[in-house]
């Protein structure tokens, strides 16, 4: 790779270090003048939003002092006999104040609050107006001082107004409000003289209302009013949350804006001062584009003059820099030349010299190890002078020799070991063979049993199936005379209703018999006072009389077989529910015997799966014992051949010289 003047290095640091200096310099003294210039614009916006908070309160101080009069005359009673004469005589001391009236209580009037509004011009209100309700009385009650109402637009004049309201007392308390309306077009007058481009001056209501404004579109007008929540306000609001501190923003007519707020003292409204910095950021390319030509032009002029002075210095050390490069291309022979110019490139190039030829020793002396390892020798003893961080380098090679003589000689140990086993595997493989044979003909013998025990499982299974096709049956058959059983609880349950039926029957008889028997005892009585013409009724009535008796005998008799075969019923049911209770017993126990079957049958299906497995695990068993005395027999061989494997390893490291401890 070529490699770049030193000298042409050095000259472009230095010139790129003027560069920034002079740049650095020429944007410090620009941003210095920048600051100056910023600072004494926001100190003249500040100086105007006073200015301008001063004569509004200047102006609004007269009002205030105009509206004290007004409440401090209607409190003292001048004004009581007349206050339409009173109010009539304050309107015409201002131009601007368009309306002044006086509310007080009064007796007998007709308003639902009591107090009687005099207003300037005579006007009325119409007997439902409740002035207390306004807000403009209300902040006026509640303050105890002079309040100042929202801004409104008059729909008949088109102007912004205002109410200042100040409460009356008699003996300490509130008697009315005094209040005046004035218009604010000498303020309004005020604030648009100050419209300049992007600089001008705006008002806002100490409920955030814009008043004032140079956008026609934020402005207070009769059909639209814009907050400072609202978003055509919002750029505003953090201007007016903190006063005389002066906040950047972007406002309705773009660019950056510089923007401050003061409180006047007599509204409470804010005073905000607004001014353009867009000239700033024209001074600050100016500044920055003039540091950079200054930059680049003082740097062109120091390169120059750097380059003719450096180059004859760094001659010398480009001259030695280009012949470095042959240590890394392997020439260590190469003798540096001393130049007697430069104390530095002297001291230099002895450096390298004695470099070398440490390099050639430490070279040497590595070569020579390597070459006794290639040769087998490991009895070589490492020599030379290895200083500083050299001396790792002996260290490790001192350290191969050690391992290599290690690990030869550990080798050679163990191949006399693995001879050893060798012999010892192959005798113990014979021995295996041996076992595995006898080992097959075993578990030949084992699987020919197993495959008798699969078919005696096999027979079991099929007496356990015909036991549960038998046990099944007899189940059908005990459910089915569990079925009948019912029906016969059943039929006993309709005789035992029949008799219930048949006892009614001889309860009517007897019931009969009693009305005969009574009918047959009036007709003896009727006969007995007929005297001789009413004994053949008589004889009929005492027939009807033994009818009677007879018929009760017969019912007593038919009541006492009714009973007796209820009594029998009953026992039969109780006899036909005890069976009913075997024969479902029965059928439970049938059932769960068909289940334990069932269960059996499974079982012996597994066992004789288990017994198959097993017989192919022995088949598999005796596949392997063939094959490992397959592989007894090739570890023999192996054996055989791992022995002389062995002994030729055992030769090899002979053939090395190994340092005997």
């Amino acid at each position: 790779m070529e490699l770049q003047k030193l000298s042409y290095n050095v000259n472009k640091k230095a010139t790129v270090s003027i560069k920034r200096v002079v740049i650095g310099f020429c944007i410090l003294v620009g941003l210095t003048v920048l600051g100056l210039i910023l600072s004494y614009t926001i100190r003249d916006n500040e100086k105007q939003v006073r200015l301008y908070s001063a004569q509004i309160d200047n102006s609004m101080s007269q009002k205030v002092a105009f509206i004290n009069t007004i409440a401090a005359g209607a409190s003292s009673g001048v004004a009581e006999s007349d206050y339409y004469a009173y109010v009539n005589s304050m309107v015409d001391q201002y131009d601007d104040v368009s309306a002044v009236y006086v509310c007080v209580l009064e007796e007998g009037v007709v308003y639902p609050d009591g107090y009687m509004t005099y207003m300037s011009g005579g006007w009325v209100p119409d007997a439902d107006f409740v002035v207390s309700d306004r807000s403009w009385f209300k902040d006026a009650v509640s303050s105890g001082s002079v309040s100042v109402s929202e801004p409104y637009v008059d729909l008949q004049s088109g102007n912004i107004c205002i109410t200042l309201s100040k409460a009356i007392y008699r003996d300490n308390r509130v008697v009315g409000v005094a209040g005046l309306d004035m218009y604010l077009d000498d303020l309004v007058s005020l604030i648009q003289n100050s419209y300049n481009g992007g600089n001008y001056v705006f008002l806002v209501s100490n409920q955030g209302t814009i008043l004032t404004h140079p956008d026609s579109k934020v402005a207070l007008s009769a059909d639209k009013t814009t907050t400072l929540s609202d978003d055509a306000g919002k750029k505003y609001k953090s201007v007016c949350e903190k006063t005389l501190k002066t906040k950047v923003i972007m406002d309705y007519s773009g660019g950056p804006k510089a923007a401050i707020s003061n409180v006047s003292e007599s509204t409470g409204w804010s005073v905000v001062a607004v001014i353009s910095l867009s000239w700033i950021l024209i001074v600050i390319l100016v500044i920055a584009l003039l540091a950079v030509v200054l930059g680049f032009g003082i740097g062109r002029m120091a390169q120059t003059k750097l380059l003719n002075g450096i180059n004859p210095m760094f001659s010398p050390l480009e001259t030695l820099a280009s012949n470095v490069s042959k240590i890394s291309e392997g020439e260590l022979g190469y003798n540096f030349e001393v130049d007697e110019q430069s104390q530095e490139v002297n001291a230099l190039s002895v450096a390298l010299n004695d470099t070398m030829k440490s390099l050639q020793n430490y070279i040497s002396e590595i070569t020579n190890t390597v070459t006794a390892i290639s040769e087998k020798n490991l009895d070589y003893e490492v020599n030379g002078s290895f200083i500083g961080d050299y001396e790792r380098i002996k260290d490790a090679l001192v350290d191969i020799m050690q391992v290599l003589n290690d690990s030869f000689a550990e080798i050679n140990e163990q191949a006399a070991t693995v001879l050893q086993y060798s012999e010892n595997l192959s005798d113990t493989s014979e021995s295996v063979a041996q076992a595995a044979t006898s080992q097959s003909e075993s578990v030949q013998a084992a699987s020919g049993r197993m495959n008798v025990l699969t078919e005696n499982i096999e027979k079991i299974i099929l007496l356990a199936n015909s036991i549960k096709e038998n046990a099944d049956k007899t189940n059908s058959r005990l459910k089915v005379g569990n079925d009948e059983m019912n029906l016969l609880v059943d039929a006993m349950d309709e005789i035992s209703a029949c008799y219930d039926e048949i006892a009614g029957f001889v309860s009517e008889i007897n019931a009969i018999s009693a009305q005969t028997n009574l009918l047959a005892l009036n007709a003896s009585i009727e006969a007995a006072r007929a005297g001789e013409s009413g004994r053949g009724f008589a004889v009929v009535a005492d027939e009807i009389g033994v009818l009677s008796k007879n018929s009760s005998v017969a019912s007593a008799k038919i009541s006492d077989a009714i009973g007796r075969s209820l009594q029998s019923v009953e026992n039969g049911k109780e006899l036909v529910q005890k069976t009913e209770k075997t024969i479902s017993d029965s059928a439970e126990y049938s059932e769960e015997n068909t289940k334990i079957i069932g269960d059996i049958v499974g079982f012996v299906e597994t066992q004789k799966d288990s017994a198959e497995e097993i017989s192919g695990y022995l088949n598999s068993i005796s596949d392997m014992v063939e094959n490992n005395a397959a592989s007894a027999e090739e570890n023999s061989a192996i054996s055989a051949n791992l022995g002389v494997c062995a002994r030729s390893l055992m030769d090899m490291i002979a053939q090395f010289k190994l340092h005997r401890k």
